[in-house]
């Protein structure tokens, strides 16, 4: 039996109560067969009741049945309304078929074939886009921490472009899930690292080809989710890297002086013989060498030519 919007709007806030208190997945998956069964897919119906968003949040979910129940349940509900709309296009056409004269049918000409109509951009100054000014629904995975990391994610993608908002979103949600599957389905603190380390890389506005390889679908989600963070550097920063460790090489691999011992050579503060020296020559070649001593007792330092 059809359920009519109370009785969804019922199911609605059962459905919301029931993820926000972490219910077993068997109530969940008892609320969506009820719902599978009750609800009548017409975008009004949706539109008014919210289920559709309520049901797709599940998507998302850590049990398997539930996720896999809701994405089939969106789907079935996508493909009716899909299908009434097409219903409702082709009567409409035909009624306006049956109001033309044959005399204006044959002299009407061709219609042009229509272009492809473009992705919408965001109408958002790109510097200070965000998940807030692009009005997202990012709370989508039913845990509070995941959902913050999704909109962080959404963030550092959208900073300085002018993608569509739900081309954004979909990627922020797989790169999301493609974390949290890899670390076993839990929010520990090496999900929390990750997502912070992928966060401070796409937002940098110095390094906007990483995001733009991301958002071309370049770099896949599955293979971000596991790049280091040298990786994602820009090619500018990887040349000073490069240059900070070549100068640390050539440090560690520089001569040092050796150090000698002496009994001929006292300390001038506690009159101690275990005294260190080493020798260089500072100034010209003519000009003895400078003696640099230490005293190893009081640790003392002097020097002398």
């Amino acid at each position: 039996m059809s359920m009519d919007a109370k009785e969804v709007k019922v199911h609605v806030q059962q459905l919301e109560k029931a993820i926000k208190e972490a219910l077993p997945p068997s109530h969940l998956l008892d609320l969506l067969g009820r719902l599978k069964k009750g609800v009548v897919p017409t975008e009004a119906m949706l539109r008014e009741t919210k289920v559709g968003m309520a049901v797709g949040k599940l998507r998302n979910n850590v049990d398997p049945a539930v996720s896999n129940a809701a994405k089939d349940i969106v789907q079935k509900w996508k493909t009716e309304v899909a299908r009434l709309k097409a219903c409702k296009g082709g009567a409409a056409q035909q009624r306006k078929q049956s109001t033309v004269s044959p005399t204006t049918a044959n002299a009407s000409l061709p219609s042009p074939v229509k272009a492809k109509k473009a992705e919408p951009k965001s109408a958002v100054d790109p510097g200070k886009r965000s998940k807030l000014t692009d009005g997202v629904d990012y709370k989508v995975t039913g845990d509070k921490i995941r959902d913050n990391c999704l909109g962080m994610m959404y963030d550092g993608l959208c900073i300085d472009g002018d993608a569509p908002a739900d081309k954004i979103l979909k990627l922020a949600q797989g790169l999301e899930a493609q974390v949290f599957s890899n670390h076993k389905n839990k929010i520990d603190q090496g999900y929390k690292r990750r997502m912070q380390t992928l966060f401070l890389n796409l937002k940098d506005k110095k390094n906007p080809n990483l995001r733009a390889r991301v958002l071309s679908g370049e770099i896949s989600v599955e293979r971000l989710s596991t790049m280091e963070s040298h990786e994602m550097a820009s090619d500018e920063q990887k040349k000073e890297d490069d240059k900070i460790r070549e100068e640390n090489l050539r440090k560690a691999m520089a001569a040092k002086a050796v150090k000698s011992y002496s009994d001929q050579l006292t300390c001038g503060k506690c009159r101690q013989k275990r005294v260190s020296y080493t020798q260089a020559q500072t100034r010209s070649a003519d000009e003895p060498m400078t003696t640099f001593c230490t005293c190893d007792n009081c640790g003392h330092f002097w020097k002398f030519s």
